[in-house]
């Protein structure tokens, strides 16, 4: 049985992480904060993955060359995988992040404009690629995706499971709540039910909300989810994802279970 993830995710811009509520962003340190004030580097031990994004609508190649500088680093310092994304609209673009760190390209505003995907995945395969699908609900009891960091309406969540789905390769999809993002609330676990039942069957991992292990326990024991993504720094750096791995682990969940750190 293919076991379930917990995965954290760091948001990045011109040389410093940020916190994001409801898609707005908020600074709190650099590389060197990381590491020194949360002691990142052993606080991964507790995590299956990690997701750097750069949080840039057009990236210009000088946020790049900055934004691969700082994962270079922190890669020195980290032993599980990576995936990165922002700005990755061609296959020309998805090597470049590959030979800078990434074991995993993530992709959205992309796959509805020239949809690299097909490129992506004849080189690095399928799994080499996650999708992210920025939502917020509506009233018509239908889901509004969004497009360029959640700035722009795209299409309903029926129009891409119905109409871009089954176009793209992919790997495994993201579902990220605008609402819930940086609250701390709890996931979105009525989402799931919007999927429909004729999908490709890829792994889904929820996004947004997640503030404490409860929730992600919560997520983690639902059948239909793979993992459980959170970029929630104040509430999961320390002991956070610690207890988190713990608690599920304690309640059956199939994670990996880590019996020993690495020293760094």
């Amino acid at each position: 049985m293919i076991k379930k993830r917990i995965i954290f995710a760091l948001l990045y811009q011109d040389g410093y992480f940020y916190l994001s509520r409801n898609f707005k962003l908020q600074k709190v340190g650099n590389l060197d904060w990381l590491i020194n004030n949360f002691g990142f580097g052993v606080t991964a031990n507790h995590i299956d993955e990690l997701i750097c994004l750069l949080v840039k609508k057009e990236p210009s190649n000088k946020d790049k060359k900055l934004f691969f500088k700082d994962i270079n680093e922190l890669r020195k310092k980290i032993f599980i995988p990576i995936t990165l994304g922002g700005g990755i609209r061609s296959l020309r673009d998805a090597v470049e992040y590959f030979n800078n760190g990434a074991d995993k390209v993530l992709l959205n505003t992309a796959i509805y404009n020239d949809n690299p995907t097909k490129e992506i995945s004849d080189v690095y395969g399928d799994q080499s690629i996650s999708i992210m699908l920025d939502y917020q609900r509506s009233d018509s009891n239908d889901n509004k995706i969004y497009i360029n960091c959640g700035t722009e309406y795209k299409m309903s969540l029926s129009d891409f499971f119905n109409n871009i789905e089954k176009k793209i390769n992919y790997g495994e999809i993201i579902l990220n709540s605008i609402e819930d993002d940086g609250t701390g609330n709890g996931l979105n676990l009525e989402i799931l039910k919007k999927i429909p039942k004729n999908f490709k069957k890829k792994p889904v991992l929820l996004m947004g909300g997640a503030g404490k292990p409860e929730h992600i326990y919560q997520g983690l024991k639902n059948d239909n989810v793979s993992g459980i993504i959170t970029a929630n720094l104040f509430n999961f750096l320390g002991t956070g994802l610690e207890s988190s791995r713990k608690m599920s682990i304690q309640n059956k969940i199939n994670l990996a279970n880590f019996t020993s750190e690495i020293k760094l």
